[in-house]
């Protein structure tokens, strides 16, 4: 019995690393290419695998977007964390993080970018991804409440984000940001982020 599990385990660990080396290539290539210019082949051909093979352990192409947009949403989850908790922080810090955490990880903006704007909204992935989002959104609420926002709703939480990701949206150049052109975002969401805070101290008088 004790052999068997050791099999299993092994096997397990197997199939995990596979999955992983899967989703580092596909990362790697949107990273590198913009959304229309990969297949299913070339990220088969990065990982080293066969397309079947992926379809092992994805489900779907969007199931393996999902995967790899996972990857990432921890690392932005605790960037928030930290600039709420620090007692110099303040929306436009937070504004400006977002900013540069969206025009550091190109494959993250264009994975988000990709479930936003799709139309289909009640597949099952998509549902996973509307679930994800709200998780990030929820934390962001919270660090909020330490600061000078305890009257704040969802709809200020999304409007915020929607603004700043339009800013990037409209503003980057995928083929390298210079520094004036990053200060000029930043620029940006800070007119942003005080909008949005002269927004909230009228709403909380």
């Amino acid at each position: 019995m004790k052999k068997s599990n050791t099999f299993k385990d092994l096997r397990e660990r197997e199939q995990h690393l596979r999955r992983e080396v899967i989703i580092i290539a596909t990362e790697a290539l949107f990273s590198r290419k913009a959304f229309h210019e990969i297949s299913m082949k070339d990220i088969a051909k990065a990982a080293k695998v066969s397309v079947a093979s992926i379809y092992r352990y994805f489900d779907s192409q969007d199931d393996l977007l999902l995967a790899v947009l996972l990857k990432d949403i921890d690392n932005v989850n605790q960037l928030i964390r930290d600039l709420t908790k620090a007692a110099d922080s303040s929306l436009e810090d937070i504004s400006c993080i977002f900013v540069d955490y969206l025009l550091d990880n190109e494959a993250t903006f264009q994975i988000a970018c990709y479930f936003l704007i799709r139309g289909d909204r009640d597949s099952v992935v998509s549902k996973k991804f509307e679930s994800v989002k709200a998780v990030f959104l929820d934390r962001f609420d919270s660090g909020l409440n330490t600061m000078d926002y305890k009257k704040h709703s969802r709809v200020f939480s999304e409007s915020f984000f929607a603004a700043i990701l339009g800013i990037v949206i409209t503003h980057r150049d995928r083929e390298g940001m210079s520094i004036e052109n990053r200060e000029y975002l930043h620029e940006l969401a800070r007119f942003i982020a005080r909008a949005f805070d002269s927004s909230m101290k009228a709403f909380s008088k």
